[in-house]
């Protein structure tokens, strides 16, 4: 049998021309299935909604108790056994939820680790996030600006956890992003790297400083 594909798939999502032009593999056609079955809060979670909402940390512990295991998968459609079975991915006699148990741990205790400190992340970045170039200096710009962390959690813009994120940009496009936006708009409109570039302006500058080739003294 060939391997199914997101069209022909009931959790079927995205648009028409998309699900027509890639075809998923096998392990993607399996994950998918699983995944959507899952329930919405565990498919949303993220560690930072997990760290600040007492009764995500309820539900979801690492580990899990095995009756929350039960919980979690008894209720999969039978279609993901028949995906596996027909994969020939069940081993004699085992159940389907004993193949998804250890899927399942690793995936929540994946989500339930601290992400590490992104001011510490240096040694592991190569370029600017704005302009691109490896050659320059780098600077890292609190997302969340500090003068209005105090505002930002007493109007509950963002999470305690969330106020040392930052990004990692050279010295001129630093500066540019502090002129183009106030650090209340910073903090609220433009509090991701992918929120930044989604301004045409900041992407513009990038585009012109990426071409420019002096070296700081």
């Amino acid at each position: 049998m060939k391997p199914k594909t997101l069209q022909n798939s009931s959790t079927c999502v995205g648009p028409p021309s998309t699900i027509q032009s890639h075809p998923l593999t096998k392990k993607q056609y399996l994950a998918l299935e699983s995944f959507s079955n899952l329930p919405a809060s565990l498919r949303e979670l993220t560690y930072s909604a997990w760290l600040n909402t007492p009764s995500l940390q309820a539900l979801y512990t690492d580990p899990l108790p095995p009756a929350r295991i039960a919980n979690i998968l008894d209720p999969l459609p039978p279609t993901c056994t028949d995906s596996l079975v027909t994969y020939s991915l069940l081993a004699p006699n085992q159940t389907t939820n004993e193949f998804l148990t250890p899927i399942l741990a690793a995936y929540l205790s994946t989500l339930l680790t601290p992400p590490p400190d992104p001011r510490k992340q240096r040694p592991f970045v190569t370029e600017c996030e704005i302009c691109q170039r490896t050659w320059i200096p780098l600077t890292f710009h609190h997302l969340i600006p500090r003068g209005v962390h105090e505002k930002v959690l007493k109007r509950g813009w963002h999470t305690e956890d969330q106020l040392e994120n930052v990004a990692w940009l050279c010295r001129a496009c630093h500066s540019f992003v502090h002129r183009i936006a106030s650090l209340d708009e910073l903090a609220k409109e433009f509090y991701t790297i992918e929120k930044l570039l989604g301004r045409e302006d900041v992407r513009r500058f990038g585009e012109w400083v990426g071409k420019v080739r002096w070296k700081a003294k």
